[in-house]
């Protein structure tokens, strides 16, 4: 891996992104987590380290990173104290986790940011009941002390198949709305 091409790449993407409002992460899980890796995104400016994997995102923080890690899937209860422990943000698409999420970050003190999943047809992820979504939405921002509503999100192109056009941008940003 020449990580000097990475870094160099990796900075380009962000002066670029940036010009127009967005923000990158780094996401270390197609190298399986290389810490090297994730050290050239980490000086290149992404702003999340990110990983589906909480091994990876473990080691990221072990080898001195300081970004914010963020878990690219949904949780299982079963994981929720390690995500509470590892990562700043997460993606999430049923209550009962996210509930779950919010009595974990009190016990350990933190906010937790979480990132609401809809699914747009892939049929990876995702709320699809879009009134459903809200009515989490509204519960996160009323109920739960511990957790951050950091916005919402879409898996397209992966299980399904389904294309990330600009109709489908359109249904997300109505979601938003």
């Amino acid at each position: 891996i020449n990580i000097s091409s990475i870094e160099h790449n990796v900075k380009e993407v962000v002066r670029r992104a940036s010009e127009i409002g967005i923000d990158i992460a780094g996401v270390i899980k197609g190298t399986t987590g290389d810490i090297e890796v994730a050290k050239a995104y980490d000086r290149g400016g992404a702003r999340w380290i990110a990983s589906s994997r909480l091994e990876q995102i473990r080691g990221a923080i072990d080898a001195g990173i300081k970004k914010p890690m963020l878990l690219i899937r949904i949780s299982m209860l079963s994981e929720v104290p390690e995500v509470v422990e590892l990562c700043d943000y997460s993606l999430q698409s049923e209550l009962v986790v996210i509930e779950a999420l919010n009595r974990e970050a009190k016990a350990q003190g933190k906010i937790h940011n979480v990132i609401l999943m809809a699914d747009m047809g892939d049929l990876r992820e995702g709320f699809w009941d879009k009134e459903e979504m809200a009515e989490v939405a509204l519960r996160i921002e009323h109920e739960m002390e511990n957790i951050h509503l950091a916005g919402i999100g879409t898996n397209v192109g992966c299980y399904g198949s389904i294309l990330p056009t600009k109709e489908k941008l359109e249904e997300l940003v109505e979601v938003a709305i």
